[in-house]
């Protein structure tokens, strides 16, 4: 599924988390892309620019999948799975039906990747989870 432009379909949920004030990664990216000026503060990127930055980054972005699992006094987190670049617009799509039918039941955390570098991330709690059990 594409959009005229023959990028991929982004639903509005994954653009804010990328591009938001949340997680600044692209947002970052824009802002030190723009030219130095000697004695002058780069200003903050234009919405446009933010924009253009989303498409260079999301199309290489990885996906970790995670479960938060509580053991004792803490949470740690065990990995579930792990998709290239390209290879989860069903997830993109649907989420909560992706990770329920690939998953199931359980507390998820979705982080998603540049490289080596921690873009973003988001938490899941998928078909009815209730608790740690």
């Amino acid at each position: 599924m594409t959009e005229a432009s023959g990028r991929p379909t982004v639903p509005p949920w994954l653009y804010k988390l990328f591009t938001g004030h949340q997680y600044p990664y692209v947002r970052r990216l824009a802002k030190f892309a723009q030219p130095v000026i000697s004695g002058i503060d780069r200003p903050e990127p234009t919405k446009e620019m933010i924009e253009a930055k989303f498409w260079e980054v999301y199309p290489r972005c990885s996906v970790k999948v995670l479960q938060e699992v509580k053991e004792g006094m803490i949470v740690v987190f065990h990995d579930l799975g792990e998709y290239a670049a390209g290879s989860y617009q069903e997830l993109v799509d649907d989420p909560e039906a992706f990770l329920a039918a690939t998953y199931g039941k359980k507390k998820i955390k979705v982080n998603f990747y540049d490289g080596d570098n921690f873009v973003c991330t988001i938490n899941f709690k998928v078909a009815g989870w209730t608790g740690h059990e």
